[in-house]
């Protein structure tokens, strides 16, 4: 009888320890994330335009001097483009891009003063190829002309009954 109630007394200790060890771990956890989150497309771009969004942490946070930071590496040691934020927004539109794999990251302030680094992601652009663009051009300009030579003949046609009448 005293060695079940041992066991019991040590499961009591190990759930104690476990209990007690994973506590620190979530909180430093907290502590690591980021403060900022960025958020974009995770398909490949055909359009070389995209949208991403903006988050802080604590909703209360005023967030100022808000810039999206794109690089092609993920070290941001050779920055190729910035993005201010024009306003108070938490969706900013961003274009202009060529084919390529671009790193993309938020920088921002706090009222405090604090400067905040978000989470970095990676955005693949891989334009239409140009056949495709070329086809879909020629095919609406075969349309085009169709349309203004079907109105030519119409037009033509009505003035010459309106000349010609046959009574």
């Amino acid at each position: 009888m005293t060695k079940n109630k041992k066991s019991v007394n040590y499961c009591y200790i190990l759930f104690l320890f476990c209990f007690i060890g994973f506590l620190p771990t979530t909180t430093l956890a907290d502590e690591s994330s980021p403060q900022l989150t960025i958020e974009g497309p995770s398909s490949v771009i055909k359009e070389g335009y995209f949208n991403v969004s903006v988050s802080a942490k604590s909703a209360q946070q005023k967030l100022n001097k808000l810039t999206i930071e794109v690089a092609t590496d993920t070290g941001f040691t050779q920055n190729k483009k910035q993005f201010p934020a024009l306003g108070d927004f938490s969706t900013i539109s961003l274009t202009g891009f060529s084919d390529g794999l671009y790193h993309l990251r938020a920088r921002a302030e706090t009222s405090d003063g604090d400067v905040l680094v978000s989470n970095v992601i990676q955005v693949r652009v891989e334009h239409y190829p140009l056949w495709q663009a070329l086809t879909l051009f020629f095919i609406g300009l075969i349309i085009f002309v169709a349309v203004v030579t079907t109105l030519l003949l119409f037009h033509r046609n009505w003035t010459h009954s309106r000349h010609h009448s046959h009574d």
